[in-house]
């Protein structure tokens, strides 16, 4: 019996393939399982990831990728492991993008294996060939085209395998072949392997980029294969501002061009065009030169801004037009273009006015690093100009817009290594970008007193010059004045909530110097915070919010580069007026590495407080290893970057915020007192004494004069240099903070422990100050025990450094501070070898406690000493005496 519904879903079906085989082979997609003949077999290993290096719940077993550069061929074949839920979300989607203009793209095979059995899912009706526009929103049309497929019935633990070709090379470019190929990603493959076939006449040069497998080289008739096969890649994790130059990725780069030379001979076949009688442009030639008045300099600025501003960017780089740009006249005639196309109608508006101009090659992301590369056709992304005016070379990015200013010092914002297409040049020319922009802004507050509830006034006038002023005014080409008003109060109500505009933004655009200035006045109420923590209290608060928004939070420190905003130079002033005199202390800070300063000061004079902010990066990036710094630099500056004052409604004092460490400093009070009853016990402890050594004992002489000085320095010394490194500071203890939870708690255990330690030592070092002047006779056991207490110290706080250079992978310590410590060592050493050996040291320091006892047994002996004098001189007396009476009775 004839089944009318099974024969319209055949008649559907039919329809539905034939419609989506149409489709696919329009746009050049087909379904072919027969794989190339040329391709090399591969041998795999069974080697899993490990599961702390999968991201997004599945990982690559394999990625073949094997290239026929003599039929323009690129197979790729991939295995993907399914290993969570989360992969099956992530990893059931297969996209191919493909440029259906010169190329085809032909599906082998999908496969889904389960329980090691396959389950074939190759159907050309499931595909979606998208067009691919990634880049419209930046006004970029390239024509490619996306295979897309949504894999149905896809499990956790499932391998999904699939593999195609791409058949076809771009036409723009000649018959010699570059690549650029990768053995490693951002998460770890299993097993890559990778090779070329090519002609064994073609002389390819290699230049490998990190960590990239053996090489090995395989010969079949006149082609050549080479070969890379590795297992278990690397994973890399991408960090917050990194470069965008820097690439840890293993690749490695083929070239078949030998020099420079061939990549500006090859551009200037696509960059000549025959315009000497065309219309249109010979049109605008003559226009410019009556505008100019034939003034080569005015022409040059007038045919560049004509370019750039009226020119609208936009690119439409199908197929060969991805590197040959359109011809002038067209671009004129459409007025669009991309970089190319815009660059080369410049280069030829100038040549007609005699103005030698050429098209420059320059790659965006690599700048300098381009020189590292092999010659080839895609070293670089962009173009721009090199016009050469009277000596000068001017660099002119053609696809900026809103410059002003005199031509001669057009703004470049590239530093880089780049390639000027002018025939016969066979060399990259470094050329530097030259911002000379700065923000300079001030900022006048007029605080009223709370007490009469009164609004605040809050006028800004910043000025814009060079650069800077070219980005102001493309923002205010682009948004509007409104917009950018809006924006602003938007921004500073997250600052001062009662704040409100009370005249509209003021622009005045002085073109010809490159200056912008902008004024705009708000009122703010309320600017007084209450303090509810605090009674009778009000708080207000001041930002350096230009140069906050310019630093970069990094959470720890690394090895890898980090990317400043640059160009960037502000100054910013806040001139704070109040109603009465404040008793303010002036304040300065300042920060100057290689890459970056920064410059702060407070200056309070009558009724007005002046705050100078200025900072400037002095490089585009830091290194890895100057990161570390960085940290510590921007916690400090944000910290100076806020200040507040407050003020009683109960009529108190008033003053800036405390920076003291309360918990530091009751530590060392604690530390002192307990040292302290040590100190008098010690001190009041009784000792015997010798009579003789007492009477013998010579005063203070020699070089205990110099250990005299010593000791009475060593307590005031050690305190400062407490102070000096903010050992009592709040920020110190916060800036600690930076790092992970571990390492913060280690240093900040060991800066108390070091702190209790100084304390005990400065306690101890007031305690010896006593012994030596009443030359006491432990002073010598005392004076030595503090003196290895201190080394010990000192020399168990550079081992800290030491340990924990290792552990963040820094050096937190410099050959100064090695050299002061080898050089306290000695000294120390000598003057504990000198109170050992010392005669002096032993009879001078012979004294006991408590004084009156030996001075009772001193006065004693005095007096025996006297009595025993006495009767000896009766006794010489009585002699005389009786030897005179003798004498006269013998007369």
């Amino acid at each position: 019996m004839f089944d009318k519904n099974a024969l319209k879903k055949l008649i559907l079906f039919i329809l539905t393939f034939w419609i989506s085989t149409t489709f696919a082979q329009k746009n050049n997609f087909f379904i072919s399982r027969a794989e190339p003949q040329w391709l090399q077999k591969v041998k795999t290993v069974d080697e899993r990831a490990a599961a702390k290096d999968v991201q997004d719940g599945w990982y690559l077993f394999l990625y073949e990728q094997q290239i026929n550069v003599e039929t323009s061929e690129e197979y790729e074949h991939d295995i993907r492991e399914i290993i969570s839920d989360t992969g099956v979300q992530n990893g059931s989607e297969i996209s191919v993008t493909y440029d259906p203009s010169y190329q085809k793209l032909l599906f082998h095979k999908i496969i889904i294996w389960r329980n090691n059995k396959p389950i074939d899912k190759l159907d050309a009706r499931n595909f979606k060939i998208i067009q691919n526009e990634k880049e419209l929103s930046k006004f970029i049309y390239s024509g490619t085209f996306n295979a897309f497929l949504i894999l149905d019935d896809v499990r956790k633990g499932d391998r999904i395998e699939f593999s195609y070709t791409v058949k076809g090379k771009n036409p723009v470019f000649d018959s010699r072949y570059s690549n650029l190929i990768y053995f490693e990603g951002g998460s770890q493959i299993s097993n890559v392997y990778v090779s070329v076939l090519f002609n064994k006449k073609r002389d390819l040069r290699l230049k490998d980029f990190n960590y990239v497998p053996p090489l090995k080289t395989l010969e079949t008739g006149d082609l050549k294969v080479y070969q890379w096969q590795s297992q278990v890649s690397k994973t890399f994790t991408t960090h917050d501002y990194q470069p965008e130059w820097y690439n840890p990725y293993g690749r490695v780069q083929i070239s078949e061009y030998r020099s420079w030379k061939d990549i500006v001979d090859w551009s200037v076949r696509l960059n000549t065009y025959d315009l000497k009688n065309s219309v249109i442009l010979n049109a605008k030639v003559k226009e410019l030169k009556a505008k100019a008045g034939n003034d080569p300099e005015k022409y040059l600025q007038l045919a560049t801004r004509f370019v750039q501003d009226q020119i609208r960017y936009m690119g439409i780089e199908m197929g060969q037009y991805s590197h040959r740009p359109n011809a002038p006249d067209k671009v004129l005639k459409q007025r669009y273009g991309d970089c190319k196309d815009k660059s080369l109608l410049l280069v030829y508006l100038l040549k007609n006015m005699g103005i030698p101009a050429y098209p420059v090659l320059i790659n965006t992301y690599l700048r300098d690093k381009t020189i590292e590369r092999l010659p080839s056709t895609g070293a670089f992304d962009h173009v721009v100009v090199l016009a050469e005016f009277k000596k000068q070379k001017i660099w002119i990015d053609a696809t900026m817009s809103d410059q002003r200013g005199p031509i001669t010092e057009n703004y470049f914002p590239y530093s880089a290594n780049v390639l000027v297409v002018k025939p016969g040049n066979d060399k990259l020319e470094w050329v530097k970008s030259n911002p000379k922009g700065k923000i300079d802004a001030t900022s006048t507050i007029n605080v009223p007193d709370t007490a009469q509830g009164k609004k605040a006034t809050l006028q800004i006038k910043t000025v814009y010059t060079h650069n800077c002023a070219d980005q102001i005014r493309a923002d205010l080409s682009s948004d509007g004045t409104n917009k950018l008003e809006k924006d602003y109060l938007s921004y500073y109500a997250k600052l001062y909530p009662g704040i409100q505009t009370v005249k509209n933004l003021i622009v005045k655009d002085d073109e010809v110097n490159n200056i912008i200035y902008l004024t705009e006045s708000y009122e703010i109420e309320n600017i007084w915070v209450k303090d509810d923590s605090v009674s009778h209290r009000y708080d207000i608060y001041f930002y350096g919010d230009l140069i906050s928004n310019e630093l970069r939070k990094l959470k720890k420190w690394r090895d890898v580069p980090m990317e400043l905003a640059y160009p960037c130079n502000i100054n910013q002033k806040l001139k704070i007026i109040f109603p009465d005199n404040w008793d303010l202390k002036d304040k300065a800070f300042s920060v100057e590495r290689p890459g970056y300063k920064f410059n702060y000061t407070v200056k309070a004079e009558s009724d007005t407080l002046t705050i100078n902010y200025s900072y400037q990066n002095l490089r585009d990036e830091i290194s890895g290893a100057e990161t570390r710094q960085y940290i510590k630099d921007r916690s400090n500056i944000i910290d100076n970057l806020s200040y507040s004052l407050y003020w009683r409604g109960d009529g108190t004092d008033t003053g800036d915020e405390s920076d003291l460490n309360y918990w530091m400093v009751t530590l060392c009070v604690f530390v002192f007192i307990l040292m302290a009853v040590v100190g008098v016990f010690l001190y009041t402890r009784k000792k015997p004494f010798e009579l003789e050594d007492i009477k013998e004992a010579p005063k203070i002489g020699g070089w205990l004069i110099i250990a005299a000085i010593g000791l009475v320095v060593m307590p005031f010394a050690s305190l400062f240099t407490m102070i000096k490194t903010n050992t009592f500071s709040q920020r110190t203890w916060e800036t600690l903070e930076q790092y992970d939870r571990f390492t913060t708690f280690i240093y900040q255990l060991c800066w108390l422990i070091e702190t209790a330690l100084n304390m005990c030592l400065i306690t101890f070092s007031i305690l010896v100050i006593f012994f030596f002047f009443e030359r006491r006779k432990e002073f010598p056991k005392y004076y030595i025990g503090f003196k290895i207490a201190s080394i010990t110290v000192a020399i168990l706080g550079f081992v800290f450094q030491l340990l924990m250079s290792k552990h963040l992978g820094s050096q937190l310590y410099t050959n100064s501070d090695v050299t002061t410590l080898i050089r306290n060592v000695i000294i120390s050493a000598i003057w504990i070898t000198y109170f050992v050996k010392s005669s002096r040291v032993k009879s001078t320091f012979v004294f006991s406690y408590p004084a009156y006892a030996w001075k009772a047994a001193v006065i004693k002996d005095l007096n025996e000493t006297f009595r025993l004098e006495n009767l000896k001189k009766q006794e010489i007396i009585e002699q005389q005496k009786t030897i005179q009476t003798v004498e006269n009775e013998r007369l």
